[in-house]
């Protein structure tokens, strides 16, 4: 079973300025203390292009592990994350910034996560944790 995720919402910053907080992943553990614990980049390419990062994670009590590849889509205005190994591996998360006036984006978070049996058991949590967590990035990109 995949849990799918398509949320949009809208922020009062620019496209830029989203997307450079996005690519900024070593900020996540202070942006969501809740559920990332530590993040520690593998590898970096090009100007936040290409990011591989380890990341250690806490759901509902449990220690989860994945590493991450997190790709730019500089001409798309588009972010896309793909666990590529550990707890989640298969997901991916797409994250489409478009100006909808000056100073303001709407932001469009598709996701397909892969949990494994917990997806069976908290599909609706793992929902409700994608909405906390875009909630906090834009209370995030607006106090900046």
């Amino acid at each position: 079973m995949t849990v799918r995720i398509d949320l949009t919402r809208e922020v009062r910053a620019s496209v830029q300025r989203v997307l450079d907080y996005f690519t900024n992943v070593e900020a996540l553990p202070r942006f969501h203390p809740e559920y990332i614990k530590n993040v520690r980049i593998v590898n970096r390419e090009g100007e936040n292009n290409s990011i591989e990062f380890e990341q250690e994670g806490s759901f509902h009590g449990k220690k989860i592990m994945s590493i991450n590849r997190l790709t730019r889509l500089a001409s798309e205005s588009t972010i896309r994350i793909e666990i590529i190994d550990g707890n989640g591996k298969g997901s991916i998360t797409t994250i489409r910034c478009q100006e909808i006036s000056p100073g303001n984006t709407q932001l469009r978070l598709e996701g397909e996560l892969h949990y494994g049996i917990l997806e069976k058991i908290l599909s609706r949590s793992i929902h409700g944790i994608a909405e906390k967590t875009l909630e906090e990035d834009i209370q995030n990109l607006e106090q900046r």
